[in-house]
């Protein structure tokens, strides 16, 4: 089996994206020898990625796939972006003997819903031309290849279920992925002692729908009563200076960022860490909070999207709305009271991850799906 992987993010397996897609493809080639090819943004101008990726992706997509065709080797599936992937489900309907699978990582829809409430509240602003461009050359398209595709891949029963009611797919038509992660992480656990509560980690690209407006409110409230917090930004892909400009100039030497790590790196930093926080307000599953839980971190998170279907409250992790930092800084203040809470919450945790999450066991609903779609195709 041939597989064309296209998202338009780099290749380089240093998000969630590229490595999840890289990893579950990883699983399958060395299950059944299918060959993966990956076409990414690598090579595209900035300026392009910046403005007009929308564009020009979905074109390359295209062209990959007629050339490959043209050579005598079409591919059998196409994985692809839900941003990119109107043009290729579309000549799928006409012809094209390539099914065309689309992944989601996050409902392009329900972002837009959520960033016209952040814009109500008065937390973003929405300009007319970005809503005109943003409905005309994401949310269309995006639309058309979920509502036409040959299957479905979501990182979140929230956005399966939203599929279900808003476009009528059935459910055996989408096919919910979690991550999985690499058994370095698992190894913080073994030498943590829980012993301390001063070390915040936040784990993930400076954007707003990571929640970074509470990050920030949540950090100033605790650091102003607590001397000895710190706080290490991890993975935020913006310089150290945007980040640390968020905060108040007398906390701001108290704040770490890291913008990039190997896995190796990685699981180091989070085995350092004491309390990991995702205040996310929207997202699919982050790779970023399995690996938390693996290295046997007691985690606050938001209680929405891919977060809730993974943490169950006061068991494996702690549950907090959306939107609001005071929730956030008083589950830290539990969690930096009691001993036995870390404990209890960052085992069970720990026992969650190596179970249910490694990249094996994460890929069996892939090729559940590319084997039903060849033997359909027998």
């Amino acid at each position: 089996m041939r597989i064309l992987v296209a998202h338009c993010v780099t290749a380089a397996r240093n998000g969630g994206m590229s490595r999840l897609m890289g990893f579950l493809h990883d699983e399958c080639e060395k299950k059944y020898g299918w060959q993966t090819d990956y076409l990414c943004s690598d090579g595209l101008p900035g300026w392009v990625l910046r403005r007009a990726s929308q564009f020009v992706f979905p074109i390359l997509v295209l062209r990959r796939i007629w050339w490959a065709r043209h050579r005598g080797q079409p591919y059998d599936i196409i994985n692809v972006h839900e941003p990119s992937a109107v043009a290729a489900v579309f000549m799928s309907r006409f012809g094209s003997k390539s099914q065309v699978i689309v992944t989601t990582h996050g409902l392009e829809q329900r972002a837009w819903e959520l960033d016209k409430a952040e814009a109500k509240l008065g937390r973003k602003r929405l300009r007319w031309r970005s809503r005109v461009l943003r409905t005309l050359t994401i949310l269309w398209p995006s639309r058309y290849a979920l509502k036409h595709a040959r299957h479905i891949f979501c990182l979140n029963e929230q956005d399966k279920e939203y599929l279900q009611r808003w476009l009528g797919r059935k459910a055996d038509s989408i096919t919910r992925l979690f991550p999985g992660i690499n058994p370095i992480f698992l190894d913080g656990a073994e030498v943590r002692s829980y012993q301390r509560a001063d070390k915040l980690l936040f784990a993930g690209t400076w954007r707003h729908n990571k929640g970074i407006i509470e990050l920030v409110e949540t950090f100033e409230a605790l650091a102003r009563k607590n001397p000895t917090l710190t706080l290490t930004v991890l993975g935020a892909g913006v310089s150290k200076e945007e980040v640390v400009k968020a905060f108040s100039e007398e906390i701001r030497q108290r704040i770490d960022v890291i913008p990039f790590a190997t896995e190796t790196e990685s699981a180091a930093i989070f085995g350092a860490a004491d309390i990991f926080l995702l205040p996310s307000l929207f997202e699919g599953t982050p790779l970023t909070l399995i690996e938390a839980m693996a290295s046997g971190l007691p985690v606050i998170t938001t209680d929405t999207c891919g977060m809730r279907d993974v943490i169950q409250h006061n068991v494996n992790g702690l549950l907090v709305p959306i939107r609001n930092a005071t929730a956030i800084a008083n589950a830290v203040g539990r969690l930096r009271e009691s001993l036995d809470l870390r404990l209890s919450l960052g085992r069970q945790a720990n026992a969650d991850a190596s179970r249910k999450y490694s990249w094996t066991r994460s890929a069996l609903p892939v090729m559940e799906v590319y084997l039903s779609i060849q033997a359909e195709r027998d």
